[in-house]
């Protein structure tokens, strides 16, 4: 909030509002209040106020109302030289942006959960930096201390299903999880028939696995809270080293899976379905570049495209390769 005491303690230029010196440089041009305020769509009464204002601020008269119209006084001369190259920048900064807006350079940000970022943004960033070289992405897995949308072009992807106040929200993807260990871990340590057998296991959560709680299995949840031996991380990296290295059972994303060859699930039936929504503030979908971004990342989520992402669950032994070897396969992302 601005401190009125500060505020009146400046120089009278520094306390100038801006749309007031819009207000005169229109009427110095068209020679009427009457004619300034049709250019400018407001009332004739709001335009004679805001002059006074200015005049007031500024201490000088600036015009002066004769039969033939309004004359600038020697001080209304002079601000008007000085504030007309003012006007020229504000006019050439309001068409260089919207000259940017109209083209597909410059930079989005995209705020999104570390796995889904790292294990299926990312890998598909080539293509798109192919068909967009002009637009630079900047991905923020949460790490960074700004907030996510608090960027002027921002897009967020989150599991967050409330509190969106007046942003555009569109439901871009379901998210299956499912229990995953090593082959090599199965052999030493028994694979777990059921959910009792495997509170028994070394497992491995992800902290932040707090969002749509509701769509959990209850058993599942049972294990966070019941195993004896588990390893807890902020990260999903570390999470998923641990589990490559053969550290316990883990509940990831079945598209985080389909990349490593030597995991598999563990059941039948997915722990929990999460919504992933794309989350933007609607006045920014027509910027050409944000447009760009957001028809790519529904693209790559796509469930047509990527049955990961599907409604109904697709147990990852539909992934198998055509070998028999029975390990998920990841399919590099298509140029």
């Amino acid at each position: 909030m601005v401190d009125a005491k500060k505020l009146a303690n400046l120089p009278s230029s520094a306390r100038i509002d801006w749309n007031d010196m819009q207000i005169f440089l229109a009427v110095a041009e068209h020679g009427s209040i009457t004619s300034a305020a049709a250019a400018l769509r407001i009332s004739q009464p709001t335009v004679s106020q805001r002059l006074k204002a200015l005049e007031r601020q500024l201490s000088s008269t600036l015009l002066v109302r004769r039969k033939t119209g309004i004359v600038l006084t020697e001080a209304g001369q002079k601000l008007r030289e000085q504030a007309l190259p003012m006007l020229h920048a504000a006019q050439a900064i309001d068409r260089r942006s919207r000259e940017l807006d109209h083209k597909p350079e410059g930079r989005v940000r995209i705020s999104a959960p570390e796995g889904v970022l790292t294990f299926w943004i990312a890998a598909r960033l080539p293509a798109f930096q192919r068909e967009n070289p002009k637009i630079g992405l900047s991905l923020d897995a949460g790490f960074w201390p700004d907030e996510p949308l608090k960027d002027e072009v921002s897009l967020s992807l989150q599991y967050h299903s409330t509190a969106f106040g007046e942003n555009a929200v569109e439901p871009l993807a379901t998210v299956h999880y499912g229990a995953f260990a090593t082959r090599t871990y199965l052999e030493t340590y028994g694979y777990p028939e059921t959910q009792a057998q495997l509170v028994a296991h070394r497992t491995i959560h992800h902290s932040a696995l707090q969002q749509q709680r509701e769509t959990w299995d209850r058993k599942a949840e049972a294990v966070r809270t019941l195993s004896d031996y588990y390893t807890e991380t902020n990260s999903s990296a570390a999470l998923t080293m641990a589990l490559l290295a053969h550290g316990g059972i883990s509940f990831i994303p079945t598209f985080t899976a389909s990349y490593f060859q030597n995991l598999v699930m563990v059941g039948d039936k997915p722990a929990a379905s999460p919504i992933l929504y794309l989350v933007h503030d609607p006045r920014i979908g027509e910027i050409a570049r944000v447009a760009r971004v957001l028809k790519w990342l529904k693209s790559i989520f796509d469930p047509a495209s990527h049955p990961y992402f599907r409604n109904d669950f697709v147990h990852p032994a539909q992934f198998y390769n055509q070998d028999g070897a029975g390990s998920l396969a990841f399919t590099p992302p298509r140029d």
